[in-house]
């Protein structure tokens, strides 16, 4: 809904200010309903950290991913808020997007429901893809402040605390794809899963 509800004001930045003033300038992100899914994307940062509380109390294995991304990701978006920089649009407009595929395909496993192994790979290139571009669009904004002086509704502050948030979810959600999927034998685990549901069928 968060995705659906924002993408008017996303697309229409892009169209009206082109693609570097959609994370140069805040425009009417802010404003109206735009503005009130993005004070409920804040908010839900809080219920999100609900899904830590149940893994600790079922007592099941917590990474470090999975507590270090939610807790950050808390921090910077109550931190940003009130300042709203420019590149948030991009922020939060892609999580949103990307939590709408994840949180599906969660609430389809809770229902034990099979979903083939590889709409988990998606999900985690969706992340890593989203903290590229975002890795990205900070690197451009660096390019236009700091060497051609272009005026963005930007703050400093927060500029550095997303650099640092991005840079290292990026380097960790790789790591996490890598020991997954490419050397954990992602494929055989998946492979191996579905043999053991063909024995339970025969």
């Amino acid at each position: 809904m968060g995705t659906i509800k924002m993408a008017p004001e996303f697309f229409g930045t892009l169209n009206d200010l082109g693609l570097a003033g959609s994370y140069c300038k805040i425009a009417h992100f802010t404003e109206g309903t735009n503005g009130f899914w993005a004070w409920l994307f804040i908010t839900s940062k809080l219920v999100e950290l609900v899904d830590t509380v149940f893994l600790v109390l079922r007592k099941r294995p917590l990474m470090f991913l999975h507590w270090y991304h939610h807790v950050l990701t808390l921090i910077y978006a109550f931190y940003s808020y009130p300042h709203s920089p420019g590149f948030n649009r991009w922020g939060i407009f892609m999580n949103f997007s990307v939590h709408a595929v994840m949180y599906s395909y969660y609430f389809l496993r809770s229902m034990k429901i099979r979903v083939p192994g590889a709409i988990a790979q998606l999900i985690t290139t969706m992340q890593i893809l989203q903290f590229i571009s975002a890795c990205l669009i900070l690197g451009h904004l660096t390019i236009l402040i700091y060497g051609q002086g272009v005026e963005c509704d930007f703050e400093p502050k927060v500029y550095v605390l997303a650099t640092f948030m991005n840079i290292t979810y990026l380097t960790l959600f790789i790591n996490f794809f890598l020991q997954s999927y490419v050397f954990g034998g992602g494929k055989d685990k998946y492979r191996s899963d579905k043999k053991r549901e063909e024995k339970k069928l025969h």
